[in-house]
């Protein structure tokens, strides 16, 4: 099944209800629980709420609002939740590069490899290895010496 982006359709109906989403989400986070809220949601907290948010970006093509997103979400689950702050580390990592910031993207993702491996987790590890795919396109040192990193690193 593919998935069609906003931003790759040129939807800006989709683009602009999404936006509108959001921004309700945002106000009804502010607002508080509630007793009739099931009890799942006390997981969802703020850093929760912000990276999905940057993933929604990402997806409309707003790749600054996601990496903005993204990069304090990376800080308030440093230490709380590792999984979700190498995931946020790699979602930062993807709207560098989508900014064309190779250099900052390369840097990010760098250091969402020793987390996902500590983690052992398969998601962690595609999702690292999905953005090194992306990188296909630039043949820079940096690049060469990211991909070598990677290597060694899923090995050991």
């Amino acid at each position: 099944m593919t998935v069609c982006r906003p931003a790759e359709t040129g939807d800006e109906h989709s683009a602009k209800q999404v936006e509108r989403l959001l921004g309700e989400a945002e106000r009804a986070y502010a607002q508080g629980s509630t007793d009739r809220d099931p009890a799942w949601i006390a997981w969802y907290d703020a850093p929760e709420l912000t990276a999905e948010m940057g993933m929604c970006w990402e997806l409309l093509g707003e790749h600054q609002r996601a990496a903005d997103c993204a990069e304090p979400a990376v800080r308030e689950f440093a230490g709380k939740r590792p999984h979700s702050a190498q995931l946020n580390r790699v979602n930062a990592a993807d709207a560098y590069l989508s900014m064309g910031e190779v250099e900052q993207a390369v840097d990010s993702a760098r250091v969402a490899i020793p987390m996902g491996r500590s983690l052992t987790s398969t998601r962690s590890i595609e999702r690292v290895r999905k953005f090194s795919e992306r990188l296909e396109p630039y043949d820079t040192i940096q690049v060469r010496e990211f991909r070598a990193y990677l290597d060694r690193e899923l090995v050991s």
